[in-house]
């Protein structure tokens, strides 16, 4: 509901109902990559089952939606994801969302109205604007209609989504004060409270081979590729290419690219693998290294120490986050003295 506060925020509204969708499925794992969450779940192809009943769901100074309208919206998205939900995650999703488009309905409609009674329109020309934006922020070869199409949107959606985001804006704009400044005690105590946000990680730039263990290998089977991979750790001790031999044995995906897994900070990889990366010396070729995936040698390429900004380096940037703060406060406080003076009335529940 508040996730419309800040300029940036409003400016990406149109893609709030889907953008989490789109990184969930964007950022599939491959399924013996060495990082920590690669448990695949059970898939299923299901929709959820509309109610029978065109009842009320909620009215909002007279605008009303029935459940069967709401429920529309969630197949909807739930269509856009077709087949990435497991099947106890079905109804917990279908509550989830049915609770959260109701109350977005009511804040939508309340600020909709707020917006008609000042009479602030959006432009043709503003709209363009953004859409203009949206298509240089989509990936290279990537068309908006496509992107669209992904998320369950279309064009007249989008174009509806960006109005309200432009008039809503405005709105705030003209309704609420801007003229907050934090204090240098505020900063410091901002600052002391999240150094970690303010800085740089440790991290390590890593490439591995991967002989793969599978549930059904017997002790034989396991130490036959014990065997294996110690072989090509002496082949590596002793001059061969890490590169040439990775793509030529290494059960991972990464093995195409030589092995390498790219750079990482703590906590990414399963905790075997990161504590040999993050304890090898750079370009030794470590000893063998058993997770749950499966036998490694883990040569590390690169490993950067943590780095801590000042107070002073990131003084600015605090003031910008604390300012959003206070903004989003009294968005808050404006919703709710909104919310205080609307008829709001809501139907039945399942």
């Amino acid at each position: 509901m508040i996730s419309i506060i800040t300029r940036t925020h409003l400016r990406n509204l149109v893609l709030l109902s889907c953008s989490i969708l789109l990184i969930n499925i964007a950022c599939k794992k491959e399924a013996v990559s060495p990082t920590e969450n690669s448990s695949p779940s059970k898939q299923v192809d299901e929709k959820i089952p509309t109610r029978k009943d065109n009842s009320l769901a909620v009215e909002v100074n007279g605008v009303k939606i029935t459940h069967n309208e709401v429920d529309a919206q969630i197949n909807g998205r739930l269509e856009s994801i077709k087949g990435k939900l497991s099947k106890d995650q079905v109804e917990k999703f279908r509550l989830d969302m049915r609770n959260k488009f109701i109350e977005n309905f009511i804040t939508r409609t309340l600020l909709s109205q707020e917006a008609d009674k000042q009479n602030i329109v959006a432009s043709d020309n503003e709209i363009k604007l953004e859409i203009d934006k949206i298509e240089k922020r989509l990936p290279q070869g990537m068309t908006l209609e496509t992107r669209l199409k992904q998320s369950g949107m279309n064009m007249e959606k989008l174009r509806e989504d960006i109005t309200y985001s432009l008039r809503v804006n405005k709105l705030f704009e003209s309704q609420i004060k801007t003229d907050y400044k934090p204090s240098d005690e505020e900063i410091k105590k901002y600052y002391t409270s999240n150094k970690k946000q303010f800085g740089t990680p440790e991290t390590v730039h890593a490439r591995h081979i991967l002989i793969k263990l599978d549930d059904k290998d017997d002790e034989k089977t396991k130490g036959e590729k014990k065997a294996k991979i110690e072989v090509l750790r002496k082949q590596l001790l002793e001059g061969s290419d890490f590169g040439k031999l990775a793509k030529e044995h290494s059960a991972c995906p990464s093995g195409k690219k030589g092995g390498d897994v790219g750079t990482f900070p703590r906590g990414r990889m399963v905790k075997p693998f990161e504590e040999a990366a993050f304890s090898q010396k750079v370009n030794e070729i470590g000893p063998v290294v058993q997770t749950k995936f499966g036998y490694h040698i883990i040569q590390v390429l690169e490993h950067h120490k943590a780095i801590e900004k000042t107070l002073d380096e990131v003084k600015d940037k605090i003031k910008q986050t604390l300012k959003n703060r206070k903004r989003q406060e009294n968005v808050k406080s404006y919703i709710a003295k909104l919310r205080e003076k609307a008829k709001i009335v809501f139907g039945t529940t399942e």
